[in-house]
This record gives structure tokens, sequence and C-alpha cells, in this order.
């Protein structure tokens, strides 16, 4: 059965980020950040020009990183209570619930922190956010590892495109400590020679379908695939850019998660070589560091680009064809190990 979808434009209002670049600024589009560690954490803001001294004390850096953007972005969309608040996590506060493992090991079941143990969900960051929103509305948290920010996006679009809301924050949140990294450099997911630094993210985007005016962007398009071919995704692209009456030749360049990782690498090098072999090609991890859902961060650069109308040079990959000339659309392009694919389309306003 088709649900039918109504003509709402989805608008990404205002996004703001926490990462290895200068935090709460678009200073990366001028002067980037350049890094030769393989493991970077995020740049913090002062966090007590936006929190209360007492609240900042008793909470980690991923729900202060993840307030303080929210709390941006809502100043910036004027909005207070926001409809929904749907956020993509994978590993969740990683640096509590490694706290409380730690505490179990050593005390058993005594002494322990409740602190560590409440904060230690995945979930504790939607719901602190609403909260401190005092939004009462639909609430939720996709952990579903490198398209965890990807589903809560599409969450939100359809929703809004199905009537049932009418603005929606979105995050991507992530932290890395270092055991984690070290687990991770294990299995070959970061500090591969080569590749792009392993980061944090923080990434909050306030969606609306009412008001264009000050937007960065529209969302025009976004599917997700599971272990499609690569016919299917040409298919469900050309399907996505008739719905949005969007020509392939209106695209101005594709944005991919290209990390330098070989085993990553190869999946975007096929998808660049079989969907959109002539377009320029733009990547992002290099900036903000490779991470579960850094596909957030690439929404974000690309939101960017679109509202100030041009691209910095920092993000044109190493091999790409050529430079933007019509800035008017881009495709971003995220999949994990193969199997995942998400196709995001973004329509300048």
């Amino acid at each position: 059965m088709k649900i039918s979808m109504n003509q709402n434009r989805i608008y990404i209002q205002a996004a703001d980020q926490i990462s290895i670049q200068q935090p709460i600024s678009e200073q990366w589009m001028e002067t980037p950040i350049s890094y030769n560690e393989p493991y970077v954490r995020s740049i913090n803001p002062n966090f007590r020009e936006y929190l209360a001294p007492n609240e900042a004390r008793r909470l980690g850096n991923l729900i202060k990183r993840a307030l303080v953007t929210t709390l941006t972005v809502l100043r910036k969309a004027d909005i207070e209570h926001p409809d929904a608040i749907i956020t993509g996590t994978c590993l969740g506060s990683l640096d509590y619930t490694e706290r409380l493992l730690h505490d179990l090991c050593e005390n058993g079941e005594e002494s322990l922190s409740p602190t560590y143990f409440m904060q230690s969900t995945h979930n504790t960051v939607g719901s602190t956010l609403g909260i401190y929103t005092k939004t009462k509305g639909y609430n939720t948290t996709y952990s579903h590892s490198a398209l965890s920010f990807d589903c809560a996006l599409l969450d939100a679009w359809m929703q809004m495109k199905l009537g049932k809301i009418s603005n929606a924050l979105v995050g991507g949140h992530d932290e890395m400590t270092e055991e984690c990294f070290g687990l991770q450099k294990k299995i070959g997911f970061v500090g591969v020679e080569g590749m792009d630094p392993c980061g944090e993210v923080a990434v909050s985007m306030m969606l609306n379908n009412s008001d264009s005016s000050k937007a960065l962007c529209e969302i025009a398009g976004i599917s997700l695939l599971h272990k499609p071919t690569i016919n299917d995704i040409k298919q469900k692209l050309v399907a996505i850019l008739g719905e949005a009456n969007i020509s392939a030749s209106e695209i101005g360049a594709v944005v991919t998660g290209k990390n330098g990782n070989k085993f990553n690498d190869k999946y975007y090098s096929e998808l660049i070589t079989e969907v959109c072999p002539n377009l320029p090609l733009l990547h992002y991890k290099h900036l903000f560091g490779e991470h579960y859902t850094s596909s957030a961060f690439g929404v974000y650069a690309a939101a960017h680009c679109l509202d100030k109308g041009y691209v910095p040079s920092s993000l044109y990959d190493s091999n790409t064809p050529s430079r933007c000339n019509n800035l008017h659309n881009m495709l971003i392009l995220n999949q994990q190990g193969g199997d995942d694919y998400s196709i995001i389309i973004l329509r300048k306003v």
C-alpha cells in the first residue's frame, strides 16, 4: 500500500555543530583546522555561556554538546518547543557507560553512581532535550550504526510530509573515548593508516515545513536502501529526483563519506563511477572526523554551502573531475559496509 504524501516542502531552518572544528561556528569554511592525529576529541565551547554551572557539572560531554547545539538552533529558528525531537546516536553516552561498567567490575553491585546509570542509555540525549525544551510531543532515538542520523532525518521528513508535525529537532550525537577508540582501531573502523581522524559528533538541525525565508536549504528528497544493487540505487535516485522535479543535470555536486579507509572508500568509488561519474566530488570527514553518525556533518556542510552559495576549496575531493558551477542542488551519499545506503537531496531556496 502506497502512503499518500502531501506537498509540504521541508526546510532546514538552522544547523549547528560541535566537532574538531571551531564549535558553533562556520569558521571551518574559511579557515579549517587540519589534523594529523588518528583520534581527536571535539573542541568544546564554554558551556557556562549556555548552561548554568550546576547543570554543566552534572551532565556528560555528549549531553552538554547536544544541549548547546539544540539551544542554538532553536534560538536561530525562533522556536521554543519543537513538535518532535528525533535523535540519531550509535554509541549513546559512551563515557558514562564505560564508567558504569568499570564500577561494576571494581565494586560489584555496591557503591555504584546512579548518575552513570541514568545517563548511560542511548535515549538519554533525546529525553534530556525534551526536559530542557519542555517538549511533550514525539521523541525517539535511532541507533542504527552508520545510518543512525539518516534514519532520524528520514523519520522527521516523512512525518512532516504526512502532516503529522510541522517542525522537528533532528540531531546526530556521538562521543569517543580512548578505550573505545582502541577497540575500534583493532577492527579497522578507525585509526587505519592514511585514514581521516576519528572524531566526535554533535549536530543539531531545526526542520520545518512552512517558512523558507530564512532557511538554509530544502530537503528535496531522502531514501534508505538495504543491500541494493547499483541498478537499485540508480532507479531510486531517478525516482527521488522525479518526485522533487529535479533533473540529473541540475545536481551541482555529490557529497560522499569517503574517509581514506580503502574498505570504506571502494563502495563510494563504485557508486561514483556508475551513478554520478562527472559530478564535482566533495568530502567532509577529513574536516569533521569519522564516527558512526558523521553523515550529520555531511548534511550540515552541504546545507551551509547552499545557503552561502559557494563550496570551500577544503571540501573538494582530490579526485574531483570538476568544480561546482551550478550550486542549486546537492546529492549526499552515505553507506555502511556496502549493505546500507542513504540518498539525500538538498535544494537551494
